[in-house]
């Protein structure tokens, strides 16, 4: 395949991984926020039955909470849903905060 000028195939392919690595830094540093934001307001880390939490699953599930919020699912929807998670009214703000401003 010829590429015009011959550089547009791999200026493209820099700019599409200088992109990924910064979308990945931002990724890294809300995730950091939000394990911040839930250790400063009281998180227990424990599910309903006293089982441990890993901090992977609660920052899945803060993921979730944002993206059933960008398509219009109120943290009012979504509790119901989550009868495990204690915690859960406290982990929808802690994403609202770090992980989805302004949902």
């Amino acid at each position: 395949m010829r590429w015009p000028l011959g550089l547009t195939a791999p200026l493209a392919a820099a700019g599409i991984a200088t992109g990924a690595l910064l979308g990945a830094a931002t990724a890294s540093a809300n995730d950091a926020g939000f394990m911040a934001y839930l250790n400063s307001h009281g998180y227990t880390a424990r599910y309903a039955d006293d089982a441990p939490i890993t901090e992977p699953s609660v920052r899945a599930l803060g993921h979730m909470i944002c993206e059933n919020l960008h398509v219009g699912r109120t943290v009012e929807m979504q509790a119901p849903y989550y009868p495990a998670w204690p915690q859960f009214p406290l982990i929808a703000e802690a994403a609202r905060q770090e992980l989805c401003p302004g949902s």
